[in-house]
């Protein structure tokens, strides 16, 4: 397992290419917010090597959060 791997806060498809490119196996795991606007695209927020398989927690991007995208303009 390569220790210098991170994938939180990359796109679920830029980390699935990057475990691609090692050669590892990958389950996602899809998390949502209680309540709350989320977005369309999944973002990696943890990420776990478990019985031969990178596990892979995502989210939905909350789209209004995060600088100024998503805010309305003045």
């Amino acid at each position: 397992m390569n220790e210098c791997l991170d994938l939180v806060g990359l796109t679920l498809d830029d980390a699935l290419e990057r475990c691609e490119k090692l050669g590892l196996a990958v389950d996602i795991l899809v998390t949502r917010p209680v309540q709350g606007i989320s977005g369309e695209r999944l973002r990696v927020v943890r990420y776990r090597y478990i019985s031969g398989k990178m596990v892979l927690t995502v989210v939905f991007e909350d789209i209004r959060k995060g600088g100024s995208e998503g805010w309305p303009t003045r």
